[in-house]
């Protein structure tokens, strides 16, 4: 490619990550962003990992290969791999597993004797007999089954972030305060960037052009290409203080994987006439899940997010997002009901998805390039993503699952859209 910048616009995990690998083989990078780095949306997750992807091993080589690359970012994004325990009905928790065969064996435990708690990679089904035995903080759970699944964890998202800035800047690449505007063409093809730098706007020319806005991407592919389906879901996630000790500070993530009803029907009663309580009374798909966080934990449970176009960086909580989240975990943990009444800190951003959940890495037009929809797996997913990123820039050969993701599938007529990623995104 000619001698230009490189110009990345969104300085979120997966820009800032698609920079570093870029100036790593030598292009000079400038990293547009209007506000700092990393303060949209980067964070606003449980900030988990997990090569477990039921009926989708291109996300599962994908993590794979971001895990691989983890090690000089290792110390600053602090990994925790106690994997991932989804809770529920052994016959359901066995179909999930046999739909991940790339996630390793899976080992059966009708006794907890034969668990191995050291086990780094794999998946253990907990049966009833054992689950209260290996976890005692479960033990309430009669008649109920455990899938314990590793490669998995959680990591510092803002940690591994600003170790990204650090590494960029010592490569050569650099951050510039501004806003993308839009494209001009030259020749029939997209040549420069319109950007306003507070007052003043101007044209940059590029050589290549990375879009990494996170929930700009909606708005920008309006401008760009509308035949792109994305759509924005607002998510939450809630932290409590937990002075009482009541959630377990070494467990894995708990998820639980059946549905429930979070209100009493004398709670039902009561809420039946308010317009906003509608979607969450009766029953309410799985997926509520929860982990230790510093001197207390998150609980996240967004059971029917609503579609709406982003106006800012990230959404504005409702006032029982964290009453939501909080009781979505008692199933798992009755003991959290001491906590009803506090408040906890809520925080959220927007996760901007395809129709089957599988995001859009490559190319949109001459030297343009798409890196989003990573809807709930921007930081598990970022190295691995920006790395394939830039080999594509580079004109490098790529790893078999990036073929998956590009952005021209929509444009197969036989593509068919199976949703098979969306059945597991936590």
């Amino acid at each position: 490619m000619p001698e230009a910048d490189v110009l990345v616009v969104g300085a979120g995990i997966l820009g800032l990550s698609a920079a570093y690998f870029l100036a790593q083989r030598g292009f000079p990078v400038l990293v547009l962003e209007r506000e700092a780095p990393l303060a949209c949306t980067s964070d606003k997750s449980t900030e988990c990992y997990r090569v477990f992807w039921p009926g989708e091993e291109a996300l599962a080589s994908l993590v794979g290969r971001s895990l691989e690359l983890l090690g000089p970012f290792g110390e600053a994004a602090r990994p925790r791999p106690r994997g991932y325990l989804y809770l529920g009905e052994a016959e359901s928790l066995f179909a999930l597993a046999q739909a991940a065969p790339h996630a390793g064996p899976l080992r059966v435990h009708p006794k907890a004797a034969t668990y191995p708690s050291g086990a780094e990679e794999g998946m253990d089904l907990l049966l009833p007999g054992a689950l209260g035995e290996v976890f005692p903080y479960l033990v309430h759970l009669k008649g109920k089954a455990g899938l314990h699944v590793r490669k998995a964890g959680w990591l510092s998202a803002h940690g591994l972030g600003m170790a990204l800035l650090e590494a960029l800047r010592k490569a050569g690449g650099r951050l510039v305060a501004g806003a993308f505007l839009g494209l001009e063409r030259e020749g029939g093809r997209p040549r420069y960037a319109r950007v306003r730098r507070g007052e003043e706007e101007a044209l940059w020319p590029f050589a290549a052009l990375v879009l990494a806005p996170g929930p700009g991407l909606p708005a920008l592919l309006a401008a760009l290409d509308p035949t792109l389906p994305v759509a924005a879901e607002p998510h939450f996630k809630a932290w409590f203080p937990d002075p009482l000790g009541l959630f377990p500070r070494e467990t894995p993530l708990l998820i639980w994987n059946e549905g429930q009803e979070i209100f009493t029907p004398e709670e039902q009663a009561l809420l039946r006439d308010e317009a906003a309580f509608a979607p969450l009374l009766g029953p309410l798909p799985p997926g509520a899940h929860g982990r230790p966080e510093g001197e207390g934990f998150l609980a996240l449970y967004n059971p029917w997010p609503q579609t709406e176009v982003p106006w800012a960086c990230g959404p504005t909580p409702p006032p029982w997002a964290g009453e939501v989240a909080l009781r979505g975990l008692f199933p798992m943990l009755p003991g959290l009901r001491a906590y009803l009444g506090v408040r906890p800190r809520v925080d959220g951003g927007y996760y901007v998805r395809t129709p089957e959940n599988l995001p859009l890495l490559g190319p949109v037009a001459e030297g343009v390039y798409l890196l989003g929809a990573f809807s709930g797996y921007g930081v598990m997913a970022a190295l691995g993503a920006g790395e394939a990123l830039a080999r594509m820039v580079a004109g490098e050969d790529l790893p078999s699952w990036a073929w998956g993701f590009l952005p021209s599938r929509y444009k197969d007529p036989g593509y068919r859209p199976q949703g098979a990623a969306a059945r597991a995104q936590l």
